[in-house]
């Protein structure tokens, strides 16, 4: 068996499109679809409770007493999983085609040393109601290529072995107790305990929403998703010191060239958004034409 994973809160305009993406599978081995709703305050859990009632034999409603974020909503999902395989389909994303669980399980059955898959996903924009890009990449089959490029793994797109999965978990207390448990470290342990395999193709669609959790609408939002990023990857080098070698300071330094120059950027931004400066431009854009032939 395979099961599916698919987190949500708050997601009632985009549910259904990620349940029936995976309902519609043509799978060779038998699946079970989790949906762990963390207690939604808008219509999604009456739609996750229409599912389990139509699909008794292959739906299943998860819910807390109460709501406690997206880390402990996915690891109760895992815990719950009765598949010899996981795989992930967030409550705001949806998969591509009918044999995205198919090109997964045949992996894991054709290569027992892999323990994650993972694929290309299309980046959907949400405001435009079109595709914009993907996510994604073969680089994510080696760590170090990972931790150099600041990239991973599409998460709609990925897929594990449970057993390994729940090691996984062992090992990332203190990122779980850090609320950064996401796909972004388990693809440094997969990448580092196990191995990764990567489809070269679009199997999902990754919903981009300007007010989501998992995406940044503000400067604030993004230096935070990035600070998170750093905190997750410099933990991950700093307590496995083999992986790197001298190779530590030139990431440090790259991490610390980007930092500075997005701060920069933040700085820059904020002063042309003043009120002085755009009371400056309003005064002197008469006088721009003489200015610019001086």
């Amino acid at each position: 068996m395979i099961s599916v994973l698919v987190c949500t809160y708050n997601q009632e305009k985009y549910l259904s499109q990620a349940i029936e993406s995976v309902l519609k599978q043509k799978c060779d081995e038998p699946l079970e679809i989790l949906i762990g709703d963390d207690c939604s305050t808008d219509g999604t859990g009456k739609i996750a409770d229409e599912y389990q009632s139509r699909f008794p034999d292959k739906v299943r409603v998860i819910r807390p007493e109460k709501n406690g974020g997206a880390t402990l909503n996915g690891l109760r999902l895992i815990k719950e999983a009765k598949g010899e395989f996981l795989s992930i389909c967030d409550g705001d994303d949806y998969w591509l085609g009918e044999d995205h669980l198919q090109k997964q399980i045949d992996i894991f059955r054709t290569m027992p040393s892999v323990g994650m898959v993972c694929a290309k996903a299309k980046r959907f924009i949400q405001s435009k109601g079109d595709y914009e890009g993907t996510l994604g990449y073969a680089g994510a089959e080696d760590l170090m290529t990972m931790l150099r490029d600041n990239k991973d793994v599409a998460a709609p797109t990925i897929a594990f072995r449970t057993e390994l999965m729940r090691q996984c978990i062992d090992d990332s207390q203190w990122y779980i107790d850090n609320n950064y448990f996401y796909d972004t470290i388990e693809a440094y342990w997969f990448a580092y305990n196990s191995r990764i395999k990567f489809i070269d193709e679009e199997l999902a669609a990754y919903r981009i929403l300007s007010n989501s959790e998992g995406h940044a609408s503000t400067p604030e939002k993004e230096a935070e998703q990035a600070r998170r990023y750093f905190a997750v990857k410099w933990h991950f080098i700093l307590t496995h010191p083999d992986i790197c070698g001298e190779d530590v300071y030139e990431l440090l330094m790259q991490d610390y060239d980007a930092r500075t120059k997005y701060i920069a950027g933040i700085s820059s931004q904020k002063v042309r958004n003043s009120k002085a400066y755009r009371f400056g431009n309003l005064i002197i854009n008469p006088f721009r034409k003489f200015i610019n032939k001086g």
